[in-house]
């Protein structure tokens, strides 16, 4: 099979195909066929050699793929041929994963394969941090910070159908074009207009309950600043992580730009930080089955249907990663690997 072998960390371009073996399921596992790959920016981080989560090279990066069952280990009772999307610490950027059975969910009927693979990590993502942490109402008022991107996408689509007034931001103009296409209450372009003000404008005052937060840095301040009484910001990500192990003054950077809780700040405003990490999550199927539940039950009633903005062939992965780190992307970057 055609896989990328992570072996140093580096640019786009240490992202090269390579021939490796067909994997084989052990006890409990299946093999998958891969037909199309989501990206996702932790990758960018972990082939820079900046995710903790990242396992030790060498391995295949990627975390979730689209694709069918085509061999069961022994002790697993899935179908072969079964469509499924999986999610995985790593291995997706093949033409063959093999994963444990509980790590395969049920494909979402109807939808296409770039649909299919752009869906379980910044669905699941969203709704666990808007829905299980948040405990998002109807009347709530939602910033999400990045929202042309995967995540951001997803949160304003769940949102904005559950009921809550939903505001983002984007850094062009496009992009806010295409959250008002999506539905959006109010999109502000962060690259011209300051969005902490803006917000509040449009908000006669009053801020915003919850907050989606990617960024880290100013954005997350801002962000803050923003909180009405009891209001939450939920950190999924660090988009704003841009550490340099070489240069110390970058060490400073990131030390100061990371998300921080004050203690006495929340309790003299009565606003909480909350941060969660899918990964971590696996680790639980039973909660992650339940939370998949949930979710695709509330998007099959809504007709919800994610955002695919970029598809490229499998062998211009170097270019998906620079499309990613280039802040040009919108929606969902997928790959097509096989038919």
């Amino acid at each position: 099979m055609r896989a990328v072998v992570l072996k140093r960390h580096g640019g786009p371009d240490v992202l090269q195909l390579t021939e490796l073996p067909d994997p084989a399921p052990g006890p409990g596992q299946i093999a998958v066929r891969v037909k199309t790959v989501g990206l996702n920016f932790a990758e960018v981080l972990s082939r820079k050699g900046l995710y903790g989560w990242a396992p030790k090279m060498p391995y295949v990066p990627g975390m979730e793929a689209f694709g069918e069952i085509v061999s069961l280990g022994p002790g697993a009772n899935r179908i072969i041929g079964e469509a499924v999307i999986v999610g995985a610490q790593y291995g997706a950027y093949a033409e063959m994963m093999v994963v444990d059975q509980d790590q395969a969910l049920p494909a979402m009927e109807g939808w296409s394969a770039e649909e299919n693979a752009a869906f379980a990590v910044n669905y699941m993502t969203a709704w666990v941090a808007l829905f299980r942490m948040a405990r998002l109402r109807p009347e709530d008022t939602v910033l999400v910070q990045a929202a042309a991107g995967g995540v951001g996408t997803a949160a304003v689509q769940l949102a904005g159908r559950f009921g809550c007034t939903v505001y983002g931001t984007a850094g062009a103009d496009d992009k806010v074009a295409m959250l008002k296409e999506l539905g959006i209450d109010g999109a502000v372009n962060y690259r011209t207009t300051d969005f902490e003000q803006e917000i509040r404008q449009l908000t006669e005052g009053r801020g915003v309950d919850v907050v989606l937060e990617v960024v880290g840095g100013e954005v997350f301040r801002k962000s803050v600043n923003l909180l009405a009484p009891f209001g939450r910001v939920l950190v999924v990500g660090f988009a704003g992580y841009e550490l340099k192990k070489w240069n110390p003054l970058s060490w400073y950077r990131t030390w100061r730009d990371l998300p921080k809780a004050g203690i006495v700040q929340m309790s003299e405003r009565s606003f909480g930080i909350m941060a969660s990490h899918l990964g971590y999550l696996l680790k639980d199927p039973e909660l992650v089955r339940a939370a998949w539940a949930e979710l695709t039950s509330f998007v099959t009633e809504h007709g919800i249907r994610p955002v695919v903005g970029h598809v490229l062939p499998f062998e211009e992965i170097a270019e998906a990663h620079r499309l990613m780190e280039s802040r040009r992307s919108r929606g969902k970057i997928v790959l097509r690997v096989g038919e």
